[in-house]
């Protein structure tokens, strides 16, 4: 079907996004003494890697909830995906669908403040510090903005007879965050004891 080529490059982001999201919140929304166990361990890189996935989760959302068309190019977005929608199996689906899609774009709108004005572009007053820059998107507008997106996604697989997918329920087995703080703890655990000459020091540097 011609919708297949969208629908798959929009459903494998909406797929990365929810992992890179609970990536994030397993490593940087948890307890105040994970929070010092990073910064302990490597306070820099973990600063680096917070604001890295961050900014792709940002940039993944407002990119996805721009316009179907910018001048004579066409994007590949949520709109441009109903658009295809509509084009192949006509007006019947399209009110649920349109009431989802403007859902999800309307959740991203403070996340898209923030992309335009700071993260894809400079914006010259609040570069300068003259004006005052968009707040941070928050832990609540990102969950808001990705259940709408899946709200919208599975609504579409439903109507191309394809089976719904559980995007929040993204598996890393033995790669996600909680294992990467697991070690951690293991290996502050480890200097300890070497410390307190329980065990003996290593003979790597």
């Amino acid at each position: 079907m011609q919708v297949a080529p969208v629908w798959n490059l929009i459903h494998d982001e909406t797929v990365e996004v929810h992992a890179y999201w609970k990536l994030f919140n397993q490593l940087f929304v948890a307890s105040q003494d994970q929070f010092e166990l990073l910064n302990r361990s490597a306070g820099f890189c973990f600063h680096a890697i917070e604001d890295a996935i961050s900014t792709d989760i940002q940039l993944t959302l407002s990119k996805l909830s721009d316009p179907a068309q910018s001048g004579a190019n066409e994007n590949a977005t949520v709109g441009y995906l109903l658009d295809e929608i509509q084009r192949l199996r006509g007006p019947s689906p399209i009110d649920e669908l349109q009431h989802l899609c403007g859902t999800f774009t309307t959740s991203c709108q403070p996340i898209r403040a923030r992309r335009n004005k700071m993260i894809a572009h400079a914006d010259r007053a609040i570069a300068l510090r003259t004006a005052a820059p968009p707040p941070d998107a928050t832990v609540g507008q990102v969950n808001g903005a990705l259940l709408a997106l899946r709200d919208f996604m599975n609504a579409v697989a439903i109507c191309l007879d394809e089976p719904p997918t559980a995007y929040e329920h993204f598996i890393m087995r033995g790669e996600g965050g909680d294992d990467l703080v697991s070690l951690l703890r293991m290996a502050e655990r480890y200097q300890v004891l070497q410390t307190e000459g329980t065990i003996p020091w290593s003979d790597l540097p």
